[in-house]
């Protein structure tokens, strides 16, 4: 396994010199994007027949719960890492550690690891749930509110209106 990993980044980074054209290198990247896509979508799918018959009125106080406890572990993880490089050349701006803390998105790989537990762990579909909550959390709301966030804080230009003559 490491040598077949080994060897995926050997060629990734030496192998395509000149063995492929920068063309040809796009062609490559446009389908390994789509096919990441492809499976992220599948894996939602599946998420969604499986979670269509939960009943998330029983799970909505664990679930906010679940929510703010992965928010708080991405704060404790940000904001002191940057803290410490903070008089050094890699030190990260404020409205930069915001950014990281609010868009730290999780997705289809949280979900697929929840939804592969063996069928006798205790509380599988607990768990299955909240994973479920803090993904639609992060999709939705962190997901949304990231370019009026970006806006906010100067990372990108306020929309002007658009006038025709």
């Amino acid at each position: 396994m490491l040598a077949t990993l080994t060897a995926g980044l050997m060629i990734g980074n030496l192998g395509p010199f000149g063995a492929i054209s920068p063309r040809g290198r796009e062609a490559v990247q446009a389908f390994w994007d789509y096919a990441a896509f492809v499976a992220n979508s599948l894996v939602f799918l599946l998420i969604g027949m499986h979670e269509a018959r939960e009943n998330f009125a029983a799970v909505w106080l664990p679930a906010a719960a679940a929510i703010l406890l992965v928010l708080l572990g991405r704060a404790v993880a940000i904001y002191p890492c940057c803290f410490l490089f903070s008089w050094s050349a890699l030190r990260v701006s404020w409205r930069h550690q915001h950014i990281l803390f609010w868009g730290g998105l999780r997705g289809a790989l949280a979900l697929a690891l929840a939804l592969g537990l063996p069928p006798e762990v205790p509380a599988r579909e607990s768990i299955i749930a909240m994973s479920f909550a803090v993904v639609a959390f992060s999709v939705f709301v962190q997901g949304l509110t990231m370019t009026p966030l970006l806006r906010r804080i100067g990372e990108i230009p306020n929309r002007t209106p658009v006038h025709t003559q």
